[in-house]
């Protein structure tokens, strides 16, 4: 017991999801996002935590640890407040119609997979994460080089180019005449993620607003992090109505996640942007192995 934690009947080992945490935090801290897109998966693959349980709690340990990135970025003057006011609003409503997705594929049932039985909610979340994922990868895998990956100053990507009124100005990054519409969306996207996966959505945001709209690296590190505190901590309480948050299980992911945030995102100003870049592509791609491992043993009768 002393080294164990019960979570909805599953013994976890403590030692493992304290560093689990540490190394979520370092990540929300490095790369702008909550971590969740490492969090949620393996709290459900490597440490049998229920997928919902994992999905709310995650959202949960994300408050702190985005709390605590949120501080590190703009103590060291990184992020766009005007974008992260209007993805706010649009991203709280995102958020419970993710939950309510997740909640009707729940009372679903499980489909049969290869040799054995998995969940409908469990092999849909796994695989939006392993697209949400893939995606990302991808993007930051053929983003550009040289001066794309160098240059601390803004170029106007593909998304910022749309002409849709009205326009804001947003002066931190710099760009100038960005569509409030298309922020709204990008916020609405990421609220939807937040409820349904559990992942704050930062990780599909970061490629957004690097290779979408020409944030540089940085920047968008930097960006998002207040829309991803406002939508972890609604998604909390709307996971929490439902009995999907598990508060000692947070509260261990917080002890190192909260600490290693800012060290993560102290990083951010010595790490070159290419190394940033492909660890972020790394992460991920390591995280989508892990997924489809556990679908595959799921397939021939694994448990």
């Amino acid at each position: 017991m002393g080294w164990t934690l019960d979570v909805a009947g599953h013994a976890v080992s403590l030692p493992g999801v304290a560093a689990l945490g540490l190394g979520v935090g370092w990540v929300a801290g490095m790369f702008g996002v909550g971590g969740g897109f490492l969090l949620t998966p393996l709290l459900t693959i490597a440490f049998g935590v229920p997928l919902e349980i994992a999905v709310g709690t995650g959202l949960c340990q994300m408050v702190g640890t985005a709390a605590a990135a949120l501080l590190g970025h703009r103590s060291q003057g990184q992020g766009e407040v005007r974008c992260d006011l209007v993805l706010l609003l649009p991203s709280l409503l995102g958020v419970e119609v993710g939950a309510m997705a997740l909640a009707r594929l729940e009372d679903a049932g499980s489909v049969a997979l290869g040799g054995g039985h998995i969940p409908l909610a469990r092999l849909v979340a796994m695989l939006g994460y392993a697209v949400v994922l893939l995606v990302a990868a991808a993007m930051f895998g053929r983003g550009g080089r040289g001066d794309l990956e160098e240059t601390v100053h803004a170029r106007r990507g593909p998304l910022a180019r749309i002409v849709l009124p009205p326009a804001i100005d947003l002066p931190a990054v710099p760009l100038r005449r960005v569509s409030a519409p298309l922020l709204a969306y990008l916020g609405l996207g990421l609220g939807v993620l937040s409820g349904f996966l559990g992942i704050g959505g930062g990780v599909a945001l970061m490629p957004v607003l690097v290779y979408g709209l020409g944030f540089p690296l940085r920047q968008a590190a930097g960006t998002g992090i207040l829309a991803l505190c406002a939508t972890a901590t609604m998604g909390t309480l709307v996971h929490a109505r439902r009995g999907h948050v598990d508060l000692e299980l947070a509260m261990v992911l917080l002890v190192g996640s909260t600490l290693a945030a800012q060290l993560g995102a102290r990083a951010t100003r010595s790490a070159s942007p290419r190394v940033l870049r492909r660890g972020f592509a790394g992460l991920i791609l390591i995280t989508v192995t892990a997924i489809g491992w556990d679908l595959a043993r799921r397939a021939r009768g694994g448990f």
